[in-house]
């Protein structure tokens, strides 16, 4: 099975034919049975607000919950560094926020984006062992943003068999890696019951620079359907393969996941297919 969805689902006026800037869940889920919650990365929400969540949207509603800055050692501007106690409790926190959709077998995945100072070395690698060992049975996906982890073909075979080993869903990611500054897209599954594909876009000339410009950047025809052959291909090693469209500084994720949608021949929740006339 393949889900498509969005980061985040207030900002895509695309599914309310631009009358609306900001988007309800109940709204954005006309069109997709999946989210990630990235708001999460910032600050863990309250329990009440992933219940309250949970009632705008259908039982088959999946959700990919982002980790804390914290527990990626993403450095964030005026935002301290946890370890210990500390980290721990912030882990703690995470897992009773995100626990009704557990018991409502609501969540699809943890998402743990490391930033691009996580390089490949023993410390790291301890770590990412440390979390599996904090969380044990929860689904954990795992995306890096240094090449380092995929340097040569020696290396990305031992990254791959050392996600694998722990069950982590390797992400695989669409972005950007001219001059060493982005990882390639691998589109290798480690965890069989699923696969993780998230789309950056390919803004070469903005990648470099680290601001939201980043992610502006539309998927033309021949590209979504490059990515179509990669997302089924997948689907063949995997019982879940799902896919988060990341490309959204010039709104331009929702009209790309629906296309793609079509392309898997998938009809929308209810919603607004018809509007693409774009492609």
């Amino acid at each position: 099975m393949i889900k498509v969805g969005l980061t985040t689902w207030t900002d895509h006026p695309f599914l309310s034919s631009g009358k609306k800037q900001k988007i309800t869940l109940s709204e954005y889920a006309r069109d997709f049975s999946l989210v990630e919650i990235d708001s999460s990365f910032y600050r863990i929400p309250p329990q009440s607000w992933v219940t309250k969540w949970q009632t705008q949207v259908s039982a088959d509603f999946q959700f990919i919950v982002k980790a804390n800055y914290a527990m990626t050692k993403t450095p964030l501007p005026h935002a301290p560094q946890l370890e210990g106690a500390a980290l721990a409790k912030l882990f703690t926190e995470l897992e009773q926020a995100v626990s009704p959709l557990v018991a409502a077998n609501q969540l699809q995945s943890l998402l743990f984006q490391f930033p691009p100072s996580f390089t490949c070395n023993v410390t790291n690698v301890q770590y990412l062992q440390a979390i599996r060992k904090r969380l044990p049975q929860w689904p954990i996906a795992v995306e890096f943003r240094h090449a380092s982890w995929f340097a040569n073909s020696e290396l990305t075979h031992d990254t791959l068999s050392f996600l694998a080993g722990l069950n982590y869903s390797n992400v695989v990611v669409d972005e950007p890696h001219a001059h060493n500054n982005g990882v390639p897209l691998v589109p290798i599954v480690t965890n069989p019951k699923l696969a993780f594909v998230r789309l950056h876009g390919r803004n070469e000339v903005a990648w470099a620079e680290g601001t939201r410009e980043r992610y502006r950047y539309r998927y033309q025809p021949a590209e979504l359907a490059q990515l179509t052959t990669i997302v089924q291909r997948l689907e063949q090693q995997a019982s879940q393969v799902v896919v988060i469209f990341n490309n959204n500084a010039g709104k331009d994720a929702a009209p790309n996941a629906l296309e793609l949608k079509r392309k898997l021949h998938q009809e929308p929740n209810g919603g607004s297919l018809e509007q693409l006339n774009l492609f």
